[in-house]
């Protein structure tokens, strides 16, 4: 009997796969909170908030007090948006026409927030559609892609906890940026404060260079290569037309190189 048992538990191992185990099998839901937040602090709380560092002295620029600055920023949370409407309200722009810009700079941003509602796999939690739309209120793109790269690396449901985690330290830090460059304008020069704008997406850039999924590695590249040459021809709308060129073309790329590889099995088999 001894003689039978290493090859009998040897087929009972090769008859299917390993299942997928996740590096957070062990942890809590607050040791995975908590290292949510540690995550944030490491660069994407000091990007984000440096960037809101610009945005509270470029609103207190065009004329907003401390608490508009602050509530601007607690309540669009998105850049585009912000300083869109910083913009007009220095030109002197009606409230609609201000609400309106604010909507349509933020709209890019629906896809993003689908898809990190999907990643969340929010469905599957007893939430109310309220409690949802709260969550997402806070899916900035630094979240969204921190959110890709770990989704590998915990459960869907320890995900959300790692996300409220990640979440809560960004916007602090987001919210002290807004404050402090609101401040801050009184002793540096307002171009010097605006450079610090340009961290947040050399950050994105980093992360979507050790994207995990080879098509937003291709689409960042695409992306970055048509942009020159389509500045050249729409100018303010060289930015869109390059991103969506760019992912577009790295979409197709991928479904090539499955179809090529399905080629390849079939001649094979």
């Amino acid at each position: 009997m001894q003689r039978f048992a290493k090859p009998w538990t040897s087929v009972q191992f090769r008859s299917g796969p390993p299942k997928l185990k996740f590096m957070s099998n062990s942890l809590s839901g607050h040791q995975i909170a908590r290292q949510g937040a540690i995550d944030a602090l490491a660069l994407p709380a000091l990007a984000l908030g440096s960037t809101m560092l610009g945005f509270g002295a470029i609103a207190r620029e065009a004329g907003f007090d401390f608490w508009m600055t602050t509530f601007t920023t607690l309540s669009v949370w998105g850049m585009p948006g912000q300083i869109a409407f910083v913009g007009l309200y220095a030109t002197g722009s009606s409230m609609f026409l201000m609400v309106v810009a604010v909507a349509l700079a933020n709209m890019r941003m629906m896809l993003m927030v689908i898809s990190g509602a999907d990643m969340l796999r929010l469905k599957q939690h007893n939430l109310t559609f309220f409690q949802r739309v709260f969550i997402m209120h806070f899916m900035a793109i630094t979240n969204w892609a921190q959110l890709s790269y770990k989704q590998s690396t915990y459960q869907p449901k320890q995900l959300l906890i790692y996300y409220k985690g990640f979440s809560a330290v960004v916007f602090v830090c987001g919210m002290a940026g807004t404050m402090t460059g609101y401040f801050l304008d009184d002793f540096l020069p307002p171009h010097i404060l605006r450079l610090v704008i340009y961290i947040t997406p050399l950050y994105i850039l980093l992360l979507l260079a050790n994207a995990q999924q080879k098509i937003n590695r291709l689409a960042a590249l695409f992306g970055a290569a048509l942009s020159p040459f389509i500045y050249i021809l729409a100018s303010d709308w060289s930015i869109l037309i390059a991103g969506l060129i760019g992912g577009t073309a790295a979409l197709f790329v991928q479904r090539a190189q499955k179809a090529l590889k399905t080629d390849k099995k079939e001649g094979a088999s």
